[in-house]
């Protein structure tokens, strides 16, 4: 209650979605989301990380970093999003879409129903297609330097593929506007010599980290970020002290 106390006085409505499910989630929306997808005003790109002394760096600095994660289900040959979540580092600023699509089974459906307690003619105002152009405008109101993911190469393949089927104008889809980190390739060549990356889970495991109920994306964002904080980290002086 006190998070979202706080969230509101900050100007972010929480909307509370009733559920059959032993969890409740809620989206933070911000001011005039339901107009067209609009691109950031007078934003130049920031500069690349490279380097895990670049990302700590960037993490102790001004720069604010939008955890991004998607999740998927498999139909046709491609894979569809069902899930996109996000947080800001740091911060109390997040949010958490699910996506409804006539391809996925019918069990999913209806959970997707039971989750937002609207009946099957309303479903179509949470597909892609309606939910992206909000997403896009929340993401602009929220103004990242930094988009952060644990390999974002499927997760942005699936966006594009979604804007170019809503032809949505190049300068709107911020996956390309904003400077990318993709914390698992960053890693991989810092840590692992360039070697094959690990999963999500395994790398929280290395690093002792809690426990997350992973391959959700609304638990992800939150393991990426325990993640961005240990690489926060002066290392070389945390270990001495």
């Amino acid at each position: 209650m006190a998070e979202q106390q706080r969230l509101q006085e900050a100007g972010y409505a929480p909307i509370h979605f009733s559920s059959l499910f032993p969890i409740s989630q809620y989206i933070m929306v911000g001011q005039n989301l339901n107009g067209p997808a609009a691109a950031p005003v007078g934003r130049a790109k920031a500069a690349p990380v490279e380097s895990l002394t670049q990302l700590r760096a960037v993490l102790n600095g001004s720069a604010r970093l939008l955890i991004l994660d998607l999740e998927f289900f498999q139909a046709g040959n491609q894979n569809h999003i069902f899930q996109l979540a996000g947080r800001i580092y740091g911060q109390a600023e997040k949010f958490n879409y699910y996506f409804f699509n006539s391809q996925q089974t019918e069990t999913r459906q209806l959970q997707f129903l039971r989750r937002y307690d609207v009946p099957f003619s309303q479903a179509q105002q949470y597909t892609v297609k309606h939910q992206l152009p909000r997403i896009i405008n929340l993401v602009a109101s929220l103004a990242p330097d930094y988009l952060v993911s644990w390999d974002n190469s499927q997760d942005f393949k699936a966006l594009q593929r979604a804007a170019n089927r809503l032809a949505l104008p190049k300068q709107n889809r911020f996956w390309n506007t904003i400077q990318a980190i993709d914390l698992e390739k960053l890693v991989a060549q810092q840590v692992w010599n360039g070697q094959k990356a690990l999963g999500l889970k395994k790398m929280c495991q290395l690093l002792k980290l809690l426990p997350f109920k992973f391959h959700q994306a609304q638990h992800d964002v939150r393991a990426i970020e325990a993640i961005l904080k240990f690489y926060s980290l002066d290392l070389s002086r945390e270990l001495l002290l």
